[in-house]
């Protein structure tokens, strides 16, 4: 069979996209993947009809749509490279060319030199099938890793057994608001010469209290969400191994954290948002709110993965060219932006409206990604495509603009949040770093505000997010969590867990 059935086409447009899906798996969803499988698969046999066509032969046919699959899905790959390993090369009237006449000459090979095509199918079948064979592994080795983390990370976490709320009491409402890379107030203004403390002030007449010194206690998201949420640092958590790049270990600790399962024990509904990202998205919510229910315009727009796709092809080249090519021949990479957009304007228009619409005790946790790129708004709301590379005082500009929507969002659904719970909700909010283009000690340096309701002690200038709900769990329900001393550890996505301990230079006032 692998000797006369012309597989190959169809076997590599498979292998293409499951290797794009397997390298990047840890960022994304399998079913993100399913479309492009379907179309670039059609895509397959529509050239193996035409070439069938041409050839008059099903052998030479299929070799010529495998050369043109090969031609066509490793160009977005190789275009990449050179731009930014050998920019004078990594030029569209440079490689298109080659390209070209790689396929010219290609097919001529096939039909003018190849005699017997069936001992080159049964050897090209063979060596798509091996290929096939890595990023199957790949995603079936992430699976099945995924699959034993869960069955060992539920965390027993000393002093948090017996909780319960004072006789008579009601149980308040929990808010953990995480503002993806929103930077602590002074750091604002020192490289971003933004100055912040009209918001800083108003979350202070709305109740808040502010952490002047705050510092994340990791520099990426899964590590600060793990370690909050399971109210300990990764080392005491056993989960830090500085051997490996692999954080899928945080991932599934964060889906089965302590947090959300001494909430339960204490009868609380949970309600989550949908991010875009795996680790902070909890599907067993009781509530977990999406945009995308019964929303058709979504499900009709390219996601990023398939964008990804799309700029690992020759598909490109239509997208540099876009000033100069009709706008049909131009795919809409900006899709995934428009997703963005609206799923930030729903997670502010459903956080407002929680108080009514979930009745009782609730924990609420929401990701919002307003202030992490890929920015989509102006400082007024108005959608906006920033270009893709920035130069500094670009980059700087959006992320103030992403800070003025935020805030003007922000503070009313806090408010009415406040005024429309019964008894006084407890609300964190709280930026998991600072964001990315500052120094190592910017990173860290992150926004950090409670709302708590009967609590009279004033935060340290230097309260620590691990102890976000130590400090909740203690005060509110009878735990004995006692607070962990303030570190912070800065590591790169690259080495995860070489961390770097970073100094707290806001206390001295440097």
């Amino acid at each position: 069979m692998l000797g006369k059935s012309p597989l190959h086409p169809f076997l590599f447009a498979f292998y293409f996209v499951l290797s794009l899906l397997g390298l990047n798996i840890s960022q994304l969803f399998p079913q993100e993947a399913l479309r492009a499988v379907l179309i670039v698969i059609a895509f397959a046999g529509f050239l193996l009809l035409i070439f069938r066509l041409i050839f008059k032969d099903w052998q030479r046919g299929a070799l010529a749509a495998s050369l043109v699959l090969v031609l066509i899905f490793t160009y977005g790959h190789v275009y990449n490279f050179l731009e930014k390993s050998i920019p004078t090369l990594g030029r569209h009237r440079l490689l298109l060319p080659l390209w070209l006449s790689l396929a010219v000459i290609g097919l001529w090979l096939i039909a003018r030199r190849v005699k017997n095509p069936f001992p080159i199918t049964r050897a090209i079948n063979v060596i798509a099938l091996v290929a096939l064979v890595f990023p199957i592994f790949q995603i079936a080795s992430w699976e099945i890793q995924q699959g034993k983390e869960s069955e060992n990370t539920v965390v027993a976490i000393p002093g948090i057994g017996n909780l319960a709320l004072s006789q008579g009491q009601s149980p308040p409402d929990v808010y953990f608001i995480v503002l993806d890379m929103y930077a602590r107030q002074d750091w604002l203004d020192k490289a971003y010469n933004y100055d912040n403390s009209t918001f800083i002030n108003e979350l202070k007449q709305l109740g808040f209290q502010v952490v002047d010194c705050s510092q994340s206690n990791y520099s990426q998201t899964e590590m600060v969400l793990t370690s909050i949420l399971d109210m300990n640092y990764l080392d005491a958590l056993g989960k830090f191994d500085p051997s490996t790049k692999d954080t899928s270990v945080l991932r599934q600790s964060i889906k089965d954290n302590g947090v959300m399962q001494a909430f339960r024990s204490l009868g609380y509904k949970l309600v989550a948002f949908e991010t875009g990202f795996h680790f902070s998205e909890f599907y067993y919510a009781d509530h977990y709110l999406s945009p995308k229910s019964g929303d058709q315009t979504q499900l009709g727009r390219m996601n990023n993965f398939e964008v990804l796709l799309l700029k690992s092809t020759a598909g490109q080249a239509l997208i540099d060219f876009a000033k100069i090519l009709p706008s049909f021949l131009v795919p809409d990479t900006s899709q995934p932006l428009d997703t963005k957009r609206e799923q930030i304007l729903f997670d502010f228009e459903k956080l407002r409206t929680i108080p009514e619409e979930i009745s009782g005790p609730k924990f609420v946790f929401a990701h919002i990604l307003t202030t992490h790129e890929p920015f989509v708004f102006t400082a007024d709301g108005s959608s906006i495509d920033y270009p893709e590379a920035m130069d500094s005082e670009q980059y700087n500009q959006a992320y103030r603009d992403q800070l003025d929507f935020t805030n003007s969002q922000l503070l009313p659904i806090l408010k009415h949040i406040i005024e429309a719970s019964d008894p006084k909700p407890i609300i964190i909010v709280q930026g998991d770093t600072g964001p990315g283009l500052v120094s190592n000690a910017g990173r860290m340096a992150n926004l950090s505000a409670f709302y708590l309701p009967g609590y009279d002690q004033s935060l340290s200038s230097q309260f620590s997010p691990v102890n976000d709900f130590r400090l909740v769990f203690d005060h509110y329900f009878g735990a004995d969590l006692p607070l962990l001393p303030s570190y912070s550890y800065f590591s790169r996505y690259t080495s995860p867990f070489d961390v770097q301990l970073i100094t707290n230079d806001c206390l001295s006032g440097k």
